[in-house]
């Protein structure tokens, strides 16, 4: 299935003509979408190999995009897609339902490999034959990152306690103190700060914690007599500069 990065919003094709709305807590403006979807399923190399499934899912999308509740019914399943004749007895004859547990397998075999990144998951809810679908919208990944605590000058404490709170308050990372969280966690900030006369300078860099590349680097300097108002700009300076080098990074990927 998708990644852990991925949000999924239900959605249940009730019968309704196409290109209306459409019962569930969102709704399918456009069934082309849903087309597509099928056609991306029936393209891959899962699907391609097997042709009572391939009939089986496209007959019960056809069925829930044009309003008819036939998908629904095994019966009519056992006609029309495995070829039953009219007297078809659902009772005596499986087939319908051994298939469609098949079909949900295959269906997950294939969002959890070639369709991961694909924008609607097709869903054959158990106990029954009428499809739903999932619009999965896409969220940037969070990356982790530990800041340890900087040296050098009295006021590095609170820097770093700042830091971090400008840090999460970004959204976009998950941030923890190295002390708390010294693995597991994808990236390091450090730095320290030195001060000569009336100026302070910062120097920090970011490297990541699996083999110690060299991400981003940064030096600051700021004139300022009040510690807390130091403390404040480089805090900014930092945060404002590392997220600036994700979304840069995620712009070229």
């Amino acid at each position: 299935m998708a990644s852990s990065n991925q949000v999924r919003k239900r959605l249940v094709l009730a019968p309704s003509p196409p290109h209306t709305r459409m019962s569930g807590t969102d709704q399918v403006s456009n069934p082309q979408a849903i087309e597509q979807q099928l056609h991306r399923i029936t393209s891959s190399d899962e699907f391609r190999k097997c042709p009572q499934l391939l009939r089986f899912l496209r007959f019960a999308v056809s069925e829930a995009l044009s309003g008819r509740d036939g998908g629904s019914k095994e019966r009519l399943i056992g006609m029309e897609v495995f070829g039953r004749a009219s007297d078809y007895d659902a009772g005596a004859d499986p087939v319908v339902r051994v298939e469609a547990r098949r079909l949900r397998r295959k269906l997950a075999e294939y969002y959890a490999d070639g369709g991961q990144q694909d924008p609607i998951e097709i869903r054959l809810p158990k106990g029954g034959y009428l499809p739903t679908f999932e619009v999965k919208t896409s969220r940037a990944h969070k990356r982790s990152i530990a800041v340890l605590p900087f040296s050098g000058h009295a006021l590095s404490d609170g820097l770093t306690t700042r830091l971090i709170a400008r840090l999460a308050a970004s959204g976009d990372l998950h941030v923890f103190r190295f002390k708390n969280h010294a693995e597991d966690v994808e990236l390091i900030l450090e730095g320290n700060v030195r001060h000569a006369g009336k100026r302070f300078r910062c120097d920090s860099q970011l490297v990541s914690s699996t083999d110690g590349l060299h991400l981003w680097a940064g030096s600051f300097d700021c004139v300022n007599h009040d510690a807390f108002a130091v403390e404040d700009e480089f805090a900014a300076q930092i945060a404002r500069a590392v997220c600036e080098s994700f979304s840069r990074e995620a712009s070229l990927q």
